[in-house]
Order: structure tokens, then sequence, then C-alpha cells
């Protein structure tokens, strides 16, 4: 008597997986087009399509630290993070990672209360959107970077939801997720090291694929990272989905979690590149 009910909670997982990889499809279809439009452009379109989605993303994070929408703190952060990638997009950096800093300060200020976790997201969201920036509009390479985070992100994050899904196995930490396996982590940098070795190819030739394999399972690692991290965020406070913008992702911080990590992790690189190579 028991095998058909292990069976059929068996076959109603697998439709749940295909459910829902099903809408992560359609979602993707919708998105890729536009985010690619967004890097190709460049300039002020780039610009806007950065801070449409970072105060999305803003919004998203404090209310869930805070457990209520358009608090004071949202506010102040938004403007911020509006003057924040203002900044960085005429060049001023300095005073676009200032701004950063000012608005989380601002956001510490105890009216209604003292809470450390809204000036999170001037480290968090608002700074890593302004290197995205800084990244783009790099004369020399920057479209070419930009299509690559882009591409190893959305691979890692397929890469581990399929190879979670499918395979399973061990849990990585139950503190961290309780969904999370082991199999998801090599998936999602098994997806960012092939997918990235294939982009280099396409946009730097053949010489730089072997080099961006590495690069790609590190930039696969590190949104996987993200993603970990994500989930200790909303396991602190007691959510599942920060919200249901995107169907089949949860929010907007749900999906772009890793994207957060791979471009600190790209912009970091680069940035180290450019000193070194003016020694």
């Amino acid at each position: 008597m028991p095998a058909p009910a292990i069976e059929n909670s068996t076959a109603e997982g697998s439709a749940e997986v295909r459910r829902a990889l099903r809408l992560r499809i359609i979602s993707a279809i919708c998105m890729i087009p536009v985010a690619i439009a967004g890097v190709v452009a460049g300039g002020r379109v780039f610009t806007a399509m950065v801070a449409f989605v970072a105060m999305l993303m803003v919004f998203e994070w404090t209310r869930m630290v805070e457990g209520r929408a358009y608090s004071w703190r949202f506010y102040a952060l938004s403007v911020g993070a509006a003057a924040t990638l203002i900044l960085a997009s005429v060049g001023s950096y300095e005073w676009a990672l200032a701004a950063a800093a000012l608005a989380g300060a601002a956001s510490l200020l105890p009216i209604g209360g003292f809470t450390l976790w809204p000036a999170v997201a001037a480290p968090y969201i608002i700074a890593p959107s302004a290197a995205l920036i800084w990244l783009r509009f790099d004369p020399a390479y920057g479209q070419a970077l930009t299509v690559l985070i882009f591409a190893t992100v959305w691979a890692a994050d397929t890469g581990a939801f399929i190879f979670g899904k499918l395979i399973g196995g061990p849990k990585i930490s139950h503190a961290l997720s309780p969904s999370k396996t082991w199999a998801g982590i090599g998936g999602g940098v098994a997806g960012g090291a092939l997918v990235g070795a294939a982009a280099a190819y396409a946009l730097f030739g053949a010489g730089a694929a072997a080099a961006f394999l590495l690069a790609g399972g590190l930039l696969g690692a590190a949104s996987v990272a993200g993603d970990l991290a994500e989930s200790a965020f909303k396991r602190r406070f007691g959510v599942k989905d920060i919200s249901g913008f995107i169907p089949g992702h949860g929010g907007v911080l749900d999906r772009l979690d890793g994207m957060i990590f791979a471009t600190v992790a790209m912009t970091s690189v680069y940035l180290l590149y450019n000193v070194f190579e003016k020694l």
C-alpha cells in the first residue's frame, strides 16, 4: 500500500518541477531580449534599465526587512539610489559611491525606532548597480563583459535549478536554505563555466574560451553564493519569495541575487586589471 503514495508523491514533485521550469522559461523569454537590448544600447537606456531594477530591489528589500511597504527609509534609499546612478552615468564614480553611503547612513536615523537592516541596501543593491554601470560604460570591453555577466548568471541559475531539482541529493545547510543541494551548486558552476567559455568564444575569439571557462565557473560560483545569501536573508525574515513580480522566480531580488554577487566579482577583478595595467 505505501508504494502508490510514494509514486504519486514522486509524480507530483516532477510535475511541480516541470511547471516551475516552464514558468521560468517563459519569464526568461520575455526578459532576456529586453536585458540584452538594454546592454547593447548602453548610455541612458542602460542606466534607465538599471535604475528601474534597482528601485524595485530597494522596494522589495525595505518591505522585507521592515515588514511594511513605502516606509520613509524606502524613499531615502530610493533618492540615494537615483543620485548614485545618475552620478555613475556621467562618470562621477567617487561621488556615486559617496551618495550610496549617504543614503545608507540616512536610513540609520532613529526615526520611528532604530534598525540596521534597511541600510544594507546601500552596499548590497545600490553600490553594485553603480558598479554595473561603470563596467558597461568601459569603452574597450564594457558591452562584451556585461553580456558575459548576464549570460553566465542566467546559465548558473538554470544549471543550479535543473541539477538541484532533478538530481537532488545532500543539502548544503538547513540554516541557509532547506532546499539547496550540492548538486545544485555543481550545476550552477558548470552552467556558468560552459556558457562563459561559449560567450567568450563568440565575443573575444577562440583564444579567450579556455580562460573564460574558468572565469565563467567563478562567476557561476559567485552567482550561487548570491542565491545562498538571499536565501539566508529570506529565512531570517520568514519569507519564501520576496514578491511575485516575476512568475516562476518570485521577486526581482529573487531573480537578481546571483547577478549582484557576480557583478561585484567581475567589476572587482576588472578594476584590479585596469590598475595593474597602468603600473
